[in-house]
């Protein structure tokens, strides 16, 4: 449960005080001149500062400072101390609502439209981020002077300072997708860091899967006693499936192939928690015009059977002579459903 505090300044203004975030001091623009609006690359994760509406029934302040310029102060006092904040204007749109009497009888009611100007600080990749944890401590305990003139306080019980009533909370403009996209697991980081042809180097958007490469799997039959899963983890390592995912790449970015279709091919390798993938192409949407080359490139084919029957298979890549001392054949069946995937974002 979010607890809000209200303030009013002068005869017609309340401030309501929740999102905010702090960091160390540092170098932070902090120009009169600029107004420092909230973008979809800040955060994902970010401190509720305050948020600021008008008590006027219009909508628009009768007097003292405006919703917009009492934040623009917030701001530039939060950054002057080292902490970048922003501006979020939210506007509910809707100022009249249908209503419905006992009897059935309908009548439209005016609302009071209420613009909410809010300051959001810092940029986080999670909220347990220990940065993050320091800087809403330090910006609860913050009294800004630009609130302590024309501002009286509604005081609560254990929030002593006006900024007391700070929280997490992500960027309003990500969607919960992008908010997934942007915070970076650790693991992730620490699994795909270093990697030759690593999809993090992608540029595009989108990529196209061809090959999943995943541990070891078992299917039982009835009756069969199980295997435990002490056995089952025992000669099973992942390790296995990232190899078999860089050999790919390296084939298709390299010219094995004699017929020349999979030769110098921008291929990529991407480990997850459960599986390694091998994707290639830089997309620039679901509807770039060039995936359609890559899906007829490696997706299923149409074969011709001994007795003249045909139906479709899935692509395949094989080479000789492959491995450290040429002596080894591989050969790689790929996806019979080529998917697209977001290339994710680590930085």
């Amino acid at each position: 449960m979010i607890i809000r505090r209200f303030f009013q300044i002068t005869a017609a203004f309340t401030f309501l005080f929740g999102l905010v975030a702090s960091s160390p001091a540092a170098r932070i623009d902090a120009d009169p001149s600029k107004s420092y609006e909230l973008e979809k690359k800040r955060g994902p994760w970010m401190i509720s500062v305050a948020s600021f509406q008008t008590t006027g029934k219009s909508g628009l302040s009768k007097s003292g400072k405006t919703q917009e310029e009492a934040a623009h102060e917030l701001i530039l006092e939060l950054r002057r101390s080292g902490m970048p904040a922003y501006m979020y204007v939210h506007d509910s749109g809707k100022n009249q609502v249908t209503v419905t009497d006992r009897i059935g009888r309908e009548e439209v009611r005016k609302l009071r439209r209420v613009q909410t100007v809010l300051v959001l600080a810092g940029n986080y990749d999670n909220i347990d981020d220990k940065l993050a944890q320091d800087s809403l401590k330090w910006i609860k305990k913050l009294n800004p002077k630009c609130l302590q003139k024309g501002v009286s306080a509604v005081s609560k019980k254990g929030r002593p300072s006006a900024l007391g009533g700070a929280f997490m909370t992500i960027n309003p403009l990500l969607s919960a997708e992008e908010v997934s996209r942007k915070q970076r697991d650790p693991l992730l980081v620490k699994l795909n860091s270093g990697e030759r042809n690593s999809l993090t180097e992608n540029r595009g958007e989108y990529t196209l899967v061809i090959r999943h490469f995943r541990g070891k799997q078992v299917n039982m039959k009835p009756g069969k006693e199980g295997i435990t899963l002490a056995k089952f983890l025992k000669n099973d390592n992942l390790d296995d499936a990232a190899h078999g995912a860089r050999e790919l790449s390296t084939a298709l970015r390299g010219n094995y192939d004699k017929e020349g279709i999979f030769n110098n091919i921008d291929a990529y390798v991407w480990h997850d928690h459960y599986e390694s993938l091998v994707t290639v192409g830089s997309f620039a949407s679901p509807n770039d015009p060039s995936i359609a080359r890559y899906k007829k490139m490696f997706g299923p084919r149409l074969e011709t059977f001994p007795d003249g029957s045909t139906n479709y298979q899935p692509g395949y890549f094989a080479v000789k002579g492959f491995g450290k001392k040429r002596d080894k054949t591989r050969l790689w069946p790929f996806e019979s459903d080529l998917q697209l995937m977001r290339v994710p974002q680590l930085r």
